[in-house]
Order: C-alpha cells, then structure tokens, then sequence
C-alpha cells in the first residue's frame, strides 16, 4: 500500500549516523547506575528515628546510627525495634496527633469530587492515577490524582484535563519537629527509591521499542493518509501494522487493538541521542505514545540525523507537532526539533540550552491557540446553556508584536457568575492580563441530570513558546494568517493555505536572511 523499504538510507554516512541512534539506547546498566539503584533500595530499609538532639547519644549506644547530613538517627528495618519505641513515629503516633489516613483520604475525594472527578480507590502512593471525569458523554478518562503522605502531612494534586487543577492539603495535626524530620527522610528514600525505579522502566519499555524500531521500514513516499492531509513528505518516519505485536511492543499496550490500519512512527530522543519513546501518528490523526515511557524532554528531529548536528547547523528551529515541523523544515531548509506539543517545548528548550551554542540563531514557531474563548462559548452551546441576549466583546493575541483581535461574545455572560438558562445553569469567567484575555473558564451544570462539568482553555502553545524563547534567549513566532477562517493557528495551516513561500517569508524576517533556503518546492 506504501512504498518503503528497510533502514534504507541515501549514504553510508547516513546509514552509520543511523544505526548509532538505534544502538544508543543501553542494554544495561552501568555499574554507576547499579550503584545508585542499590544505594537508593538500601536507604529505603532504613527506619528514621525521632530523636531529639539531647537523646542522640543514648539511641548510638543502642546502637542506632547516624547520619550526619541529616542529623538523623535511623536503623535498619531488620534490627529488633523495642529498644528504639518511643522514638519510632508509627500510625499510633500520627492518629494520636490527629493525623487520621481515612480522614485525610475521605476530605481528598471531597476535593477532587469539587473538580470535577469521580472517586473511586483512592491510592496514597505518590504515583499519579488516571480518574474519571464527568462529561456531557458520560464518564471519561480525563483527570489524574496524585496523593502522598510527606512528612506526616497529607498532600496531593488534582488534575481535571478538561477543567480546573490544583493542589490539596490536609490541614489536621501536629507533629514535633524531630517526628517531620523523620518522617521526611523516610518520604525521600522512598521518592529516591521508587524514581530509580521507573528509570530503570523507563529504560527497559525503551530498549523493547527499539528491537522493534530497528526492524520497521522506513516511509519512502506521501501516500499515507496522514501526510496527504498534511500536505508534509515523510522525514525520518517508519511506518508499523496495526495487526501483529509491532504496534503492542512500540506502545507498550497489551490490550492495543489490531487493525488494519498502518501508523507512522516518529522515535523521540533526548539530547543523548538515547530513544526515549516514540509517537504513532494514525491515518485518522490519532497521536499516540509509548505507555510508560519518558516523553518528558523526548523530541523528533527533521532535517538532522543527530544532535552534533544541530550544534553545527546554522540555524535552529523548534516547533510543537510533526506537521507543523515538516512545513518550517520544506520551506526554509533548516533543522526543526519536534517536541511533540506544548508543555514538551519548555521541557526541550531545557535540555538544548545546554547544548546548542549560545551564538546560534534559534526560534521557537509557536501553534497560535487563539480560538479559546470562542471554543469555550461554543461548548456553552453545545450543552444548551444559552443565555438571554447579551454581548461582549474581549481581545486575545493574534499575531507577533502583541497584536490583537477582538471576540463577541454573544449570548453568554462573562462575569465569572452563574447563569440560569432553559436546560442548566453555566458559569464563564474570563482571566485578563494588560487588556487581553489570557484564558478562559466555563463552568456547566446540565439540568437533566445534574452534571458539573468545567473546562479551563488558554492560548498554550504561544505561552508555552515565549517560555521556551527566554530559556534559549532567542525570539518565539506566531504565524499570520490572511484569513481565519477554519480556525487556523500553527504552520502546517497557514502553508495549506497559502503556500510554503508564506511559512518561509514569515520565518524569514525572524532570522538572518541568507539562513533561508529558497529552494523548497511549492505544494
């Protein structure tokens, strides 16, 4: 159906540069990285005492030890606990301060309940959880918790991707200063312990990704339905069936249903030239990546095979999706660094600062995300929510030098109060910063059956490019569209629009001119 063919490069050079990135990904460990995981598992034996410093002596002679940049005592989890009981902080302790573990738990799904989650067992592990979300579609997959007991204080952090997020705190009980101390020595050796063991995952989820990266073939010509809607040649990408266990493997997805369809595969490499994870891109624009894996700093390159390279290139360029990266990279000639989206851009950005020369011209094309307010107005529609007639008008960023557009907002009260309509009630609330709305969000209540569903929306992809632009001190672009309609915001849009010469013009003016190729073909 596609032409391809086997790790097929046009030079031995290539084919080498090749085989180094699929070779770069470790087997295993080194006997530094064993060191560390030991270390870190044997710190996690350790029960930490809560000695007060006059009694410090007392609890060696029992033989307990010390460590000196803690000034904690501690012993082993295997040594004979009686002697050391009044020191010991157990869950006797903690509920006779008024720490109590149901009630912490109870008042925390309380909270996420307040965002919009729906509780089910809550686990207090410090991992992230997924959660379900209500939605006018029912319960979804939408939010993630996290919930720990740091210190003998109860913390946690509530995720709701379709609305609000925020962190929680248990405000109950008091512990004494050495009980903390011990409580928090305890909490990082287990935060230490159990880091290096999702590492170590990490590594392992991405040595099985490469076995089978190395055996896929790479996309010689546009015909998958993805590029054809993008408009964008394949760069770097190996297509996988959807039938088999390529898929399972590259996505680590055991229940990963077969199909008939084929995905492209963009590896995501750190600054290493370690693979870390990989992308699916589907024929229907699905985008998925390897479950488990570190995507965090994880990027694709186009028009460069290895980091060194983008070290010696004239020019760097970053931008969110693949598409996006394709079309910067045909009009203009120069290496673009696909961070995937937008909370990766600042992730990158972090990593390359260290590598990339600090003389080099750099620029961050940005995904303009400017429709939020309207998105959100129409999402009060949807539901039925719809006000009496009213206007109001807010300006949002749409375009370089702090240009601005206007919104009308028409039938909708934006002043953060609820509002009764014929099918619920809704609540939409503008955030403004110097005059321009930052970001918006919108509260709903369907009368039916009682629904809260919250959303919170903001133009991400140009905040998240000005952070990426001040930690590589270079400049963030946005593209300029000559029409909006269609609701365009990155530069895969504006060059189906009109044309590379467009993306390249644009660019052009941000970087010295002869860095620009003229020699991209036309779509």
């Amino acid at each position: 159906m596609y032409s391809t063919t086997m790790a097929k490069r046009s030079t031995s050079g290539q084919a080498r540069a090749v085989e180094r990135f699929l070779a770069s990904v470790p087997q295993g460990k080194s006997s530094r990285q064993q060191g560390n995981i030991k270390s870190n598992a044997s710190q996690a034996q350790r029960i930490y005492l809560a000695v007060p410093p006059r009694d410090i002596p007392k609890a060696r002679s029992l033989g307990a030890h010390l460590d000196y940049d803690r000034r904690l005592c501690w012993i082993d989890a295997s040594m004979d606990r009686t002697p050391f009981a009044e020191w010991i902080v157990d869950e006797t302790v903690l509920a006779n301060a008024g720490i109590d573990p149901e009630e912490a738990i109870a008042d925390f799904s309380l909270a996420m309940r307040t965002f919009g989650l729906i509780p089910d067992t809550v686990r207090a592990d410090g991992a992230w959880h997924t959660a379900k979300v209500e939605t006018p579609a029912g319960p979804r997959n939408s939010g993630s918790y996290k919930l720990e007991r740091v210190g003998g204080e109860w913390r946690g952090y509530i995720r709701n991707f379709k609305g609000a997020s925020g962190p929680w705190r248990f405000q109950k009980g008091r512990l004494t200063r050495e009980q903390r101390a011990a409580l928090e020595a305890a909490d990082s050796d287990r935060r230490a312990a159990r880091a290096a063991k999702v590492i170590e995952e990490q590594r392992e989820i991405a040595a099985r990704a490469l076995k089978v990266l190395v055996t896929l073939p790479e996309v010689e010509c546009d015909a998958h339905p993805y590029l054809a809607r993008k408009g964008v040649a394949a760069h770097g990408l190996r297509i996988a069936s959807g039938r088999g266990m390529d898929m399972i493997t590259l996505l680590n997805l055991e229940h990963f249903k077969s199909t008939s369809d084929e995905y492209l595969i963009a590896p995501g490499r750190d600054i290493q030239d370690r693979l870390r994870t990989v992308q699916a891109l589907g024929p229907d624009g699905s985008k998925l990546f390897t479950k488990g894996a570190r995507k965090t700093g994880a990027f694709h390159l186009i028009g460069a095979r290895r980091v060194a390279d983008l070290v010696s290139a004239p020019a760097v360029l970053l931008s969110e999706g693949y598409a996006t990266g394709a079309s910067i990279y045909e009009a203009t000639g120069l290496p673009v660094v696909v961070c995937f989206d937008a909370g990766n851009l600042v992730a990158v950005a972090k990593d390359l600062v260290h590598v990339l020369p600090r003389r080099q011209p750099k620029l961050v094309c940005a995904d303009n995300d400017q429709f939020f307010l309207e998105t959100a107005v129409t999402r009060i529609a949807e539901l039925g929510s719809v006000a009496p007639e009213t206007e109001c008008s807010f300006k949002v960023n749409a375009g370089p030098r702090d240009a601005t557009r206007t919104v009308r907002i028409v039938d909708a009260i934006a002043d953060g109060q609820w509002h009764a309509s014929a099918h619920g009630k809704y609540r939409l609330a503008v955030e403004c910063r110097c005059g321009v709305a930052r970001s918006v969000t919108v509260d709903v209540i369907t009368g039916s059956d009682g629904k809260h569903v919250r959303s919170t929306t903001s133009n991400r992809g140009v905040d998240s490019a000005a952070e990426a632009a001040r930690i590589l001190r270079c400049q963030a672009i946005v593209p300029v569209f000559n029409s909006l309609v269609g609701r365009p915001t990155d530069f895969n849009d504006l060059a189906s629009a009109e044309g590379l010469a467009a993306v390249r013009e644009q660019v052009r003016v941000m970087l010295p001119r002869e860095l620009v190729s003229t020699n991209a073909t036309e779509r």
